[in-house]
């Protein structure tokens, strides 16, 4: 039993003297407001029907994103140009909302924010790891968390695994996440031998990017804890995404041919599951029945039946992205009950960024389908649209 925090406690009274309306009123009903900017379904079925990266580009340029299509760098593809745009959109929606939420409740929307550090510090472990360039890692990196431009630069431009390790250790981001419980129980010649090993070791990878991963949701559930009743909403959103991620996780290694014990050390805490639930899912025979497992401990009963049209698509081509789908969309549906039921919290805001990562990720998906000459129904199928 996790004991509350004295910085818990003083949340808890913070939190029940304030006037809601008054801290939340501004920031809430600017976010409500955004929202409305966000891609609707028409326009997503739009964008599925054009036939190249290009006119996908033409098309976002006509919407919210036209401004972050200036000042392009040179010599890039459409795709490249697209990944830019999406990602300059996000970060500054991210540092917008920051910059008009109630100062009280900062600390925990910058604990929440940290999931892009941690998304751009596995961008550029998996990019070099694949060999790519330092231009098309670059591209993929979404500057919506506390590390930088300037440092993600330098990070990118780490010429081996012991410069690299530095180069991340070096921010104050880095210094804490290899600091952490999450990491620090990693030796750091594996974390450097995992960094330094070309190709992907798919099971070996999943281990140190999911000690990542527990570090942010470590962070973002004592920042949610610490921010009292406002913060309950948005407590609950991160116990759901940290259930989801260790779904896929699980999914993933036990695709990979990963033991139950790899497996296990490889969840992060903060969720929901308790260890018996999630012993089992790991010590499944096959990937569909712990697809099969998970969705009765996780899905309601909308998702369950996603579920069950995902689960004969995947018996029959294998294409785990099916399964994916289903439980990616069952937590973008809690992320919208988040936001409509959150009145005057740090809940709506959170609720709203998760929306527009997801409007962000299903461009990224459709762009590179397009790049790559998937028919639009494929595309589809690998989409998370809700509301």
């Amino acid at each position: 039993m996790k004991i509350p925090s004295y910085a818990s406690a003083i949340g808890a009274v913070r939190s029940g003297l304030t006037f809601k309306p008054l801290v939340y009123g501004y920031s809430n009903a600017r976010v409500r407001a955004m929202r409305t900017g966000l891609l609707t379904r028409r326009q997503a079925e739009d964008l599925l029907k054009v036939k190249t990266a290009a006119a996908v580009a033409e098309y976002l340029s006509r919407t919210q994103y036209r401004d972050n299509f200036a000042h392009m760098p040179a010599k890039i593809t459409d795709e490249e140009r697209v990944e830019i745009a999406i990602s300059r959109n996000f970060a500054a929606t991210a540092q917008k909302i920051l910059r008009i939420t109630p100062e009280q409740s900062k600390p925990t929307l910058r604990a929440f924010l940290g999931r892009y550090d941690i998304h751009n510090l596995k961008t550029i472990l998996l990019g070099k790891k694949l060999g790519k360039s330092s231009e098309d890692i670059s591209h993929l990196l979404i500057p919506a968390g506390s590390i930088t431009n300037t440092e993600l630069a330098r990070i990118v431009a780490s010429k081996n695994a012991a410069e690299l390790y530095e180069s991340v250790r070096a921010t104050p981001f880095g210094n804490k996440l290899f600091n952490s419980a999450s990491l620090s129980r990693i030796p750091k010649e594996r974390i450097r031998a995992a960094i330094s090993k070309p190709g992907f070791d798919g099971v070996q990878t999943e281990i140190i990017l999911a000690a990542a991963d527990a570090y942010y949701y470590e962070l973002a559930s004592d920042a949610a804890m610490s921010g009292g009743k406002d913060a309950q909403e948005i407590s609950r959103l991160i116990s759901a995404e940290a259930d989801a991620k260790n779904i896929l996780t699980i999914l993933r290694m036990k695709r990979g041919g990963a033991d139950k014990k790899a497996i296990l050390s490889s969840m992060v805490g903060g969720g929901t599951f308790s260890r018996i639930h999630i012993e089992k899912i790991a010590a499944a025979k096959d990937v569909n029945e712990a697809a099969k497992l998970a969705s009765e401990f996780f899905l309601s009963s909308t998702g369950r039946a996603e579920f069950a049209e995902a689960q004969k698509l995947f018996l029959q081509d294998g294409r785990l992205s099916h399964l994916e789908v289903a439980f990616e969309n069952s937590l973008a549906r809690k992320s919208l009950v988040v936001l409509r039921r959150s009145m005057m919290s740090i809940g709506a805001i959170a609720g709203f960024l998760f929306l527009k990562e997801e409007e962000m990720n299903n461009i990224r998906k459709i762009v590179r389908g397009k790049a790559l000459g998937l028919p639009p129904e494929r595309i589809a199928e690998m989409l998370i649209l809700v509301g």
